[in-house]
Parts: structure tokens; C-alpha cells; sequence
């Protein structure tokens, strides 16, 4: 079963941001999700004007951030899909991991296409799209903003994923029709989207909510503008 985490995060406060977290995964995964992805940056939030704000919250790919997921990979058996800050050789990254069914790291992605707030504190990406086996086929990983340009999209299309896993942090456009404005952007693929993103405001700026599940353009399953929750899609 595919599954999907929409979260609106406490900016700055982890361990509670995870202790929730963790309460709806484990409520997800009781109901039978085996591929589980979260939102991009889901238990720090989001904006950060400065490098400052954000290093006191980054860390290792296997980190607190990891640990607290793996935990629940191995006891259910299950993939686990995250995004986090990472910090690695005094750079900070915009970064997501995949965690295989025994608590080990199955792939490790950055970032590659930096939105505006990213840019106050983050580097581009220097890692390749990644590639790791689930029950449903081979995955791979894009962050957010790697959908609106043409690299992303066309190594999709290239390599022909079986399950994209999509953690984002959508911003409220007041459009919409972004399901279709993804589905667009990766036109001629006809595998699952799963697009998990926050709902919430920080500084004024507010998040889309709506994570979706889509397959090949259609949407399959979405969840409301707001409120935490999960989508789950039987396969």
C-alpha cells in the first residue's frame, strides 16, 4: 500500500515535530502502508532567512531525524521516505532519505533545484536522482522545486520509475490546478506520483496542503488544503 504524510510543522522545534510525525506514520503504517513518504524539511519547517537559523537544526544523513524513522521501518517492515537539513562538510543541504525495511539507508538525495528560500542557507544539490527497489517497482526521489525544471523531469521520463516519491513544500499561489501543473511537467509518465506537502503559514507565507497520489497525469487520491493527516492507496 502507498502512503503519503501531510504535516504542518512547529519551524524549529524537532522533537516535537517528530513525536508527531511518528504518531502518524505509525497510524499509517498500521493500516498497511509499505512505501511511506513525508513532507520536504517535515520536522524543522521551512524558511530560514539566514544559515544561522538553520544549523542548529541540521545534521548527518543518519541522524536524529533518521533514527527516529528507522525505528519504525524495521518494525513494520516497510520503505520510509523523508526529507531534512543536512549538514555535511561545513554545507548545508535541502536533503531527503529513503529508509529500506532493516533500518538501513536505502538512498540519499539533495536538492538539486533551489527555491528562493532555500537559496538564504542551502547549496545545490551535487548528488545524482536516486535510484532504490520497493514492493511496487524501482523509486527514485525529486524535491519541490526539481519539478519545475527540465532535468528532473526529463531523467523521469529517461529512466521511467515505477513510484516518484515527491517531498515538498508547496507554496498557497492561490491556484488550483497544481496537481495538473505536475502532471504536466511530467508528461509521458505513467507511474505514481507521490506528492507529500505541508499545510500552515510561516511569516506570512502560506502552503498549499493538498498532498496528492497520482498515476500516469491522474489524480488518485488528495487530501484537504489543511489539517495533518495521510493518504493511503491499496495496490
Amino acid at each position: 500500500m502507498l502512503g503519503l504524510i501531510q504535516f504542518n510543522p512547529v519551524r524549529g522545534d524537532v522533537a516535537a515535530n517528530l513525536r508527531s510525525l511518528k504518531s502518524l506514520s505509525q497510524k499509517a503504517l498500521g493500516e498497511g502502508a509499505t512505501l511511506l513518504v513525508m513532507p520536504e524539511m517535515a520536522a524543522t519547517g521551512y524558511r530560514f532567512a539566514t544559515p544561522d537559523l538553520v544549523i542548529p537544526l541540521a545534521e548527518p544523513v543518519i541522524g536524529r531525524t533518521f533514527d527516529a524513522f528507522a525505528i519504525l521501518a524495521e518494525q513494520y517492515r516497510v520503505h520510509i521516505v523523508a526529507g531534512f537539513v543536512e549538514s555535511s562538510d561545513d554545507k548545508l543541504f535541502n536533503s531527503a532519505f529513503a529508509i529500506s525495511p532493516d533500518g538501513k539507508l536505502a538512498a540519499h538525495y539533495r536538492k538539486r533545484l533551489l527555491y528562493t528560500d532555500d537559496t538564504t542557507w542551502a547549496t545545490p544539490g551535487d548528488l545524482p536522482y536516486p535510484e532504490f527497489t520497493t514492493p511496487f517497482g524501482k523509486a527514485t526521489i525529486g524535491i519541490c522545486m526539481d519539478i519545475n525544471g527540465t532535468e528532473f523531469p526529463n531523467h523521469v521520463r529517461k529512466t521511467k520509475p515505477d513510484v516518484i516519491c515527491f517531498p515538498t513544500n508547496w507554496i498557497d499561489q492561490d491556484l488550483d490546478y497544481i496537481h495538473q501543473y505536475w502532471a504536466w511537467k511530467l508528461k509521458g509518465y505513467a507511474g505514481y506520483l507521490l506528492a507529500a506537502n505541508r499545510w500552515g503559514n510561516e511569516d506570512g507565507v502560506g502552503f498549499w496542503g493538498r498532498s496528492a497520489i497520482l498515476h500516469a497525469g491522474k489524480i488518485i487520491r488528495s487530501a484537504p488544503a489543511t489539517g495533518d493527516g495521510y493518504i493511503l492507496l491499496e495496490m
